[in-house]
This record gives C-alpha cells, sequence and structure tokens, in this order.
C-alpha cells in the first residue's frame, strides 16, 4: 500500500532514503553492502557527502542496481571536488527499481593528496505509482 497525502489539492508523495556509509579514510572499492528493495520506486537524487574532503582530485562514487551503474553518462556520477565536502549526481539513466532489486556504492576516484574521510552516499527514493 502506497501512503500519499494531499495538501491544497497537490499530491504529496513521500520520498525515502536509502544511506551507504564509509568510516575512516576512503578507498577505491566495489560496493560490498547490498540494499535490497521491498517495493517499486522511483531514483530522485543521490548524494555524496565527506566529513573529511578529499585534496588533489575529487572523490567520484557511482550507484548500481543489481550490480549495473545507474549512470550509464559516468561523468554524471556524484562527484566531490578537491577541497569540498558534498556533491550530487545528475540525471541517473536508471531511474527505475524494482521490489526485490539491489542497490550498491562503489568508489571510483579518491582524492590524490588526501583521499576524503567518512563518506556517506544517500540514495533518495519515491515509490512509484
Amino acid at each position: 500500500m502506497q501512503v500519499s497525502l494531499s495538501i491544497d489539492g497537490v499530491l504529496v508523495v513521500p520520498v525515502e532514503a536509502y544511506t551507504f556509509s564509509i568510516t575512516g579514510a576512503v578507498a577505491v572499492a566495489t560496493g560490498k553492502s547490498r540494499i535490497y528493495l521491498e517495493g517499486d520506486y522511483v531514483v530522485e537524487t543521490v548524494r555524496a557527502a565527506v566529513n573529511t574532503a578529499p585534496t588533489g582530485a575529487a572523490l567520484v562514487v557511482d550507484v548500481n542496481r543489481n550490480g549495473t551503474t545507474i549512470y550509464t553518462d559516468q561523468s554524471k556520477r556524484p562527484s566531490i571536488a578537491a577541497g569540498t565536502n558534498s556533491a550530487t549526481g545528475n540525471d541517473p539513466a536508471v531511474t527505475a527499481l524494482a521490489a526485490g532489486d539491489y542497490l550498491t556504492v562503489d568508489v571510483d576516484q579518491v582524492g590524490s593528496s588526501a583521499a576524503g574521510a567518512d563518506l556517506t552516499v544517500t540514495v533518495r527514493v519515491r515509490r512509484a505509482s
């Protein structure tokens, strides 16, 4: 059952968030933690954030559905620029998620002088109608 709310005649669909975290210095790695979905969703946004900013190069992450990137255009992945603490991904090519699918996050690149530390990647989704 999908829960929705109407405010002044406008249908409001709640957004849910799935969060991946890496504590300490970040290293290049493929997603080891899986989050399985219990319903059908549409990806709204992806945000990556670090407590300690990368230096020398950007920190780049990728989100995967069932082991395959949702960013077929790799330039749209969340990329935390050197010296900054957060970034959003732009327009993933794959936004439809089905019950039973799983999400993982890869760290594709880290800062070259300092990798960055305490990474959180949040995937915001809404229930598909």
